[in-house]
């Protein structure tokens, strides 16, 4: 009686959570916009490489990005869903996603071109790169004591998508935030369809 009682209640907490729609993840986040109400949901990845961060996928562009976990402060949701604008608690780091349709062919120089001059031309970058065949470039700078490091990635013709993470640092000084900032950028990638 006592093992039929405890197969009812299980059967019930699971019905339960299926009509509230309640599927949350140990380690799941969601994020909500007091502003707009609008609301995304990070993911989290059991695997090792992935520590740290928290999956996105944008539904809209089809673009998905790995978000560190300290941006849990919410600047912006967009009502368009091209992607978010998050903050860590302290205010200290930023990050930020979007994503758009290809208007015209030059399109990845001109937005390579456009982020080199408006931190001021390849002398004031720390590291930039431009990869023709792969659809992306990638800039790192430094404005005053932030790092702010950018990732902008095509998909062929049809979408784009572009990620930023800045954060306070000592200019010149091993960040243990680094590391985890490229991972983030490196998993900005279109899902394959």
């Amino acid at each position: 009686m006592k093992k039929i009682s405890i197969l009812i209640l299980l059967v019930l907490s699971i019905l339960a959570a299926s009509k509230t729609g309640s599927t949350h993840q140990p380690g799941e986040v969601t994020l909500r916009d007091d502003n707009t109400g609008n609301t995304e949901t990070l993911y989290p990845s059991w695997n090792e490489e992935h520590k740290g961060l928290l999956f996105y996928g944008n539904n809209r562009f089809g673009y998905n990005v790995r978000v560190p976990e300290i941006f849990t402060e919410v600047v912006l949701l967009p009502d368009n869903g091209d992607g978010m604008k998050l903050q860590s608690k302290d205010g200290k780091a930023d990050f930020r996603v979007s994503g758009g349709f290809v208007m015209d062919e030059g399109m990845l120089k001109e937005s390579y071109d456009s982020a080199l001059k408006s931190i001021g031309g390849e002398d004031n970058a720390v590291y930039f790169d431009i990869d023709i065949e792969g659809n992306s470039w990638w800039i790192t700078w430094w404005k005053g004591d932030t790092y702010h490091t950018r990732r902008f990635l095509m998909n062929g013709e049809e979408a784009w998508a572009d990620c930023e993470i800045s954060y306070q640092s000592v200019n010149g000084e091993y960040n243990p935030f680094d590391e985890i900032a490229y991972r983030a950028l490196q998993g900005l990638v279109f899902a394959k369809g």
